[in-house]
């Protein structure tokens, strides 16, 4: 057997036991899920497992990487051939909703690896994991930023509280409770319509005004 190949193997391998973590995680609360049974899962050994992930914890983060990975390209697509900085910064905004609506289990994830950052900082894919997480948050940084420079989003904004604001925000609105629903229906609206809303008063009170007018 060639190096090669045997590096092809151990790579088809670990996905596979990333496969059958992430069918366990998406289907069942962390505290549930042991290693047995991904083992049994991915119809490995334990011991196999354990020569491609030190833990759960590195496990777990493996399968959040995948949606990171995700996210990160759905952020580039959705802010390609965007003409300002305010476009670009509410294109990120979008691109997070849309990521909640086609993929919720990795959302869901993503949200709950937040602590394993904390906790767990030695292994690599958790490093990898908070340096994906840094590297979205600074592409709505740079979003703003730029909006500031171009003069689309108005100079007195603060670019990290500002990119802080626009983040929490659509996360708040994505995760409001379940009770909230009611008021929403009452309001004649839905989920998509209150977050097409919060971007909107967003943008109105990040926009610079000022530059419109001169444009005008």
């Amino acid at each position: 057997m060639t190096l090669e190949r045997k590096e092809k193997e151990k790579e088809q391998r670990r996905a596979s036991i990333i496969d059958a973590a992430q069918a366990l995680f998406f289907a069942k609360p962390y505290d549930q899920i042991t290693i047995e049974a991904i083992a049994e899962k991915a119809q490995l050994a334990k011991g196999t497992v354990y020569l491609y992930f030190e833990s759960k914890e590195d496990l777990y983060s493996a399968v959040a990487l995948r949606g990171a990975r995700m996210l990160n390209q759905m952020f580039k697509d959705k802010t390609e051939g965007k003409r300002n900085g305010m476009q670009k910064a509410f294109a990120t905004g979008e691109a997070y909703y849309e990521f909640y609506k086609r993929y919720p289990q990795d959302f869901r994830m993503l949200g709950e690896a937040e602590n394993l950052l904390a906790q767990c900082r030695d292994y690599p894919n958790i490093q990898e994991l908070g340096r994906l997480a840094n590297g979205n948050f600074e592409a709505v940084l740079d979003a703003v930023t730029e909006g500031i420079k171009d003069g689309s989003i108005r100079p007195d904004v603060n670019p990290k509280l500002a990119s802080i604001f626009l983040i929490l925000s659509t996360r708040a609105m994505i995760q409001q409770p379940a009770g909230f629903e009611m008021f929403l229906k009452q309001a004649g609206a839905d989920k998509d319509a209150a977050l097409k809303f919060t971007l909107e008063a967003l943008r109105r009170s990040l926009e610079n005004t000022e530059n419109q007018r001169e444009e005008r």
